[in-house]
């Protein structure tokens, strides 16, 4: 386990290393980014990345564009 994440007692799962907001601010600097970019900013797992950003998309926060099979985050 690293040492910067925690597991919740209750639930056994571990603590988010980076709040969604620190998502957030990453695809605003990098716009149009890719979900690697910001894995690479954040110093995270890609699919923990994707699995951010999709959340920030469902709730509009940023918008997901499809070009040439591969997926561009942006800001609204």
């Amino acid at each position: 386990m690293s040492p910067n994440r925690t597991r919740d007692e209750d639930t056994g799962q571990f603590d988010e290393k980076h709040s969604s907001n620190r998502y957030l601010e990453a695809v605003d600097r990098l716009e149009p980014t890719t979900t690697g970019e910001v894995a690479d900013e954040l110093d995270c797992h890609r699919n923990t990345a994707r699995r951010h950003l999709e959340k920030l998309a469902d709730a509009g926060e940023i918008e997901k564009i499809e070009r040439s099979g591969a997926f561009l985050w942006t800001t609204n």
